[in-house]
């Protein structure tokens, strides 16, 4: 019965994906202002300029590649800061070998979870007496990134009068970034206050219909660093660059591929806002589908349009950026295949409420 859940989540998850990839796909191809349309209709020629512009532009996605290097190593270390900080004694070293390996299943997850769970069990078997801290230290690093992610969105919308443009999706997803920035960190201050309700509140909260279980693991791993405010704050601000490292990629990729594109400082809104479609636990596709949107429907400077599809084409290059930087997590995979396999099963076992938690951010 486990493995027939297992392989049904993991079909209905690939379905959506390819759902959704493929309407983008048809939208580039066959809609009337289509990234390979002419006037006469579909043009290959148009996409054969797109691969001899991409050849030229090799220089721009070699330092695409460099960027979101960058931004995936500052994650690995902020992550080897919060278990450290709640006294696992694990190398700087070792954590990066599993933190490549946790990056390579997240983006080919298996079942339910991905490789983070995994990552934190693994950490746990090796220091028996610190699985608190190791799924705490999880938790939390998902969660201060899904946090600064909307924080840094907010920040560019202001600093780039994004807020400005008369399209009703700009107003949307300006508010809705507000919104969500403005209650993230409403939720935060109250779950770091000192608890003067004896446990009473996180009994409340974990009552909660559906999601109370993770929100109260996620209200006691928080708790845990209550006492380590100095390293939260040197976290928060390590996760900052991560997000605009990743928004310098993606429009370094773009400029390599297209003569048109939306200016860096518009990437600072639209991949965050992008991003956080990550909260659905489908990989591939929502991602996708509202940058590609974003895109379109933003117009450039100069007041033209870019077509749909132009966005997709540059998400699935950084798609295969990711992917070039996680096979060096390939070989230490391989080689602990078995304990990794069953650091994922005992994850999907134990805790498939805290699992949905860490598809977040």
């Amino acid at each position: 019965m486990k493995r027939f859940r297992k392989w049904t989540i993991a079909f209905l998850k690939a379905a959506i994906s390819i759902g959704i990839l493929s309407y983008l796909v048809w939208d580039a191809v066959h809609k009337g202002e289509g990234l390979f349309r002419d006037e006469h209709g579909f043009n290959p020629v148009l996409l054969r300029q797109l691969v001899h512009h991409a050849a030229d532009g090799w220089y721009l996605l070699a330092a695409a590649l460099a960027t979101s290097a960058g931004a995936v190593l500052i994650t690995f270390l902020r992550w080897w800061l919060l278990i450290r900080a709640l006294g696992t004694p694990i190398r700087f070293g070792e954590s990066l070998r599993l933190s490549f390996v946790g990056f390579l299943l997240n983006l080919a997850p298996m079942g339910i979870v991905g490789g983070d769970m995994a990552k934190a069990i693994l950490v746990a078997r090796r220091f028996p007496g610190h699985r608190p801290e190791c799924v705490a230290s999880v938790l939390l690093d998902r969660i201060l990134g899904l946090y600064v992610l909307f924080i840094t969105a907010g920040i560019a919308i202001v600093l780039t009068g994004f807020y400005r443009q008369p399209q009703p999706i700009v107003q949307t997803v300006s508010v809705a970034v507000f919104a969500v920035s403005a209650a993230m960190t409403v939720a935060l201050v109250v779950l770091w206050a000192p608890d003067a309700t004896d446990g009473a509140f996180l009994r409340l909260l974990e009552r909660m219909p559906l999601i109370g279980s993770a929100i109260s693991r996620l209200a006691e791993a928080i708790r845990r660093y209550r006492h380590n405010l100095p390293l939260i704050t040197a976290a928060i601000f390590m996760t900052f660059p991560v997000h605009l490292m990743t928004a310098c990629s993606i429009f370094l990729i773009s400029a390599s591929m297209f003569p048109r594109v939306h200016t860096l400082s518009y990437h600072f809104v639209m991949v965050p806002v992008s991003a956080s479609a990550q909260v659905l636990p489908v990989s591939i596709g929502p991602t996708e589908f509202v940058l590609d949107r974003l895109y379109a429907t933003i117009p450039l400077v100069s007041g033209e349009t870019i077509p749909p599809g132009q966005g997709l084409l540059t998400m699935l290059v950084y798609r295969v950026i990711t992917l070039i930087i996680a096979a060096m997590g390939v070989g230490y995979y391989l080689s602990s295949r078995r304990e990794w396999t069953t650091a994922l099963d005992e994850a999907e076992s134990a805790d498939t409420e805290t699992a949905a938690v860490l598809k977040m951010g």
